[in-house]
């Protein structure tokens, strides 16, 4: 492996580039990553900078390193660390420049717009002027999206109605930045060394021998990889699927093939999925491919351990799911159509089977969804022609509601913590590959007082919420037997009861049995948010009205039309009675 590696400022950096075409981020590197609180620090480390170079005039401040491949096909330099850093600079210069070209425009300004432009784009070498669309930062991972945003951010004049209601990344961050100097030159957080007065020593700072980093470029794509697979961004580490990515772009004989469909999966995966990033997928695809080998061991390896080394039950690793171009495609093929499912399964569903997917959806963790995703691999074939016949909607409806009562015994039990829950999907994942019948259906039992999980008779005994309405929602399908849509994310805990005692004896109830009754099961239901908003604290008779809601589930709109408008202490009891009977016949059928 050979490099150069020396130190720069980071004004210089754009002599580096110069006559060299751009920077490019390559297809195998991950998409931009940082977010207001990366950028919240960086701009913090360059105050405080600045307040020591006011001090100390030899100050210098290191940002860390900038790893590049001289690409010789290209002609760009190929950014392998580093690019968090220098695109989140980008945005910084360019939002210096916007200052100076829109809020203090002038003569002794246009110094401090060649200097910080000329970091973001060309200057033409006849003219010495900018190039406006021609901006040094370029990238091959970025989505469709992004790329939208950041072009128009690095043009010559902003689109700030588009910018402002834009949910990307570089948006956000340059807004960031742009408020930030004008925080600064207005002097907002009374800083003695901010202000307008102060502004050209900070922009003379940025721009001088004070911010360095260490420049290094490697002489072949291979010392690139090997560089991109061990390094970690400043405060950003390369997730799973980041480092398998590179693996994967290493050893595939297709690399532009596999860049573009990377891409796509990316793409379509953030847009479900902005919370995690694609390692979700690999562990799936980890525990499927754990199963087809009937594999049940619930001391699990890493998902990087399971794929890149030689471990007992690496069987990634052993198969070469990352090293072999068939195995390669076999992996990629089938995390695309994990991505297809997830992001729409209503669409590949039964209605029923899409109901069971619902209830689980709310459960308490997600180790169940490595069991759907052995059901989509068993039935990929259907994805790749795109046809889902009877026989698909079948296998989801069958096994879907095996799994749904399998974990909510557990559930019911007290008993579903994720280890409990993982140890039995990956049973059933075996099982269900060398075809045999379910052996959790001879360990099902629910235990004498399993309600009293969700149910209580003091007021001041807090109860898991998230579990209640587990079971709300579970119980408010089987009312109906599955048979209509109940949507699972609009939902929200309501008393029947009224919630708050008001201090008004009638009927049957009085403080005491109030408070008594309150927090038993039988007092509470699911409404969508807009009639629980809407009945408010009223009693029940008041309530009635609202809860024909037709959105409302099947047992609110009874509840709603039925005759009797007094809700006593009998029917709380008997619904209490009305839904562990449910929850067990539904569990022993």
């Amino acid at each position: 492996m050979q490099f150069e590696a020396f130190p720069r400022y980071i004004e210089e950096l754009s002599r580096e580039i110069s006559g060299r075409g751009n920077f490019m981020i390559p297809d195998y590197q991950r998409p931009y990553k940082w977010g207001i609180d990366e950028c919240e620090t960086l701009w913090n480390d360059i105050k405080d900078a600045f307040k020591e170079k006011q001090s100390e005039s030899h100050f210098e401040y290191f940002l860390g390193s900038i790893v590049t491949y001289k690409n010789s096909e290209t002609k760009n330099l190929d950014i392998i660390d580093g690019q968090q850093r220098i695109t989140t600079l980008t945005l910084l210069f360019r939002a210096f420049y916007y200052y100076f070209a829109k809020e203090a425009p002038g003569e002794e300004q246009k110094g401090y717009l060649k200097n910080f432009g000329r970091f973001i784009w060309e200057l033409d070498l006849g003219t010495d002027k900018i190039v406006f669309d021609k901006p040094f930062l370029k990238s091959e991972v970025i989505t469709d999206q992004d790329g939208e945003c950041l072009q128009k951010i690095l043009t010559e004049n902003l689109d700030f109605e588009y910018l402002e209601k834009s949910n990307s990344r570089y948006a956000k961050n340059f807004l960031y930045f742009k408020k930030a100097i004008t925080d600064f030159i207005n002097n907002t957080n009374n800083d003695e060394t901010s202000g307008v007065l102060n502004f050209p020593k900070l922009c003379n700072t940025i721009l001088g021998k004070t911010f360095a980093v260490l420049f290094v470029t490697c002489d072949s794509v291979n010392s690139a990889m090997t560089i991109f697979n061990t390094l970690n961004s400043r405060g950003m580490p390369l997730s799973n699927a980041d480092i398998i990515k590179g693996y994967i772009y290493k050893n595939t004989k297709s690399k532009e093939e596999f860049a573009k469909k990377w891409k796509g999966i990316s793409s379509d995966f953030e847009e479900y999925n902005s919370k995690d990033d694609m390692s979700v997928l690999f562990i799936q695809a980890m525990h499927v491919i754990r199963a087809i080998n009937n594999y049940t061991d619930t001391t699990t390896l890493s998902v990087l351990d399971f794929f890149t080394k030689k471990k007992k039950g690496s069987f990634g690793y052993n198969d070469g799911y990352l090293a072999k171009q068939e195995k390669i495609d076999e992996l990629m093929e089938f995390v695309e159509i994990l991505v297809y499912f997830w992001a729409n399964p209503q669409t590949y569903l039964s209605k029923k089977a899409y109901r069971y997917f619902n209830v689980l959806s709310l459960h308490q963790n997600d180790t169940w969804k490595f069991f759907v995703a052995f059901l989509v691999w068993r039935n990929k074939a259907n994805f790749i022609r795109d046809e889902f016949n009877e026989n698909f909607s079948k296998e989801f409806e069958i096994y879907l509601l095996d799994l749904l009562k399998a974990v909510t015994a557990k559930f019911l039990s007290n008993d579903a913590s994720t280890n409990t829950i993982k140890e039995l999907v990956f049973k059933m994942n075996a099982e269900l590959n060398k075809g045999i019948d379910f052996s959790y259906k001879e360990k099902i039992f629910l235990p004498d007082g399993f309600m009293d999980l969700f149910s209580s008779s003091d007021k001041n005994r807090r109860l898991d919420t998230k579990k209640v309405k587990y079971l709300l929602y579970l119980y408010a399908h089987i009312y109906d037997d599955f048979s209509s849509d109940i949507e699972n994310y609009k939902l929200e805990v309501e008393h029947i009861l009224p919630k708050t005692w008001q201090n008004i004896n009638f009927d049957e109830w009085n403080e005491e049995s109030h408070s008594e009754y309150l927090e038993q099961i039988g007092n509470k239901i699911l409404l969508n948010k807009p009639t629980n908003i809407k009945c408010a604290n009223n009693f029940f008779s008041l309530k009635q009205d609202k809860y024909k809601d037709s959105k409302n589930s099947q047992e609110v709109r009874d509840l709603g039309n039925r005759e009797n408008k007094i809700w006593s202490k009998a029917d709380i009891e008997a619904r209490n009675r009305d839904i562990e009977k449910a929850l067990r016949n539904f569990i022993a059928k």
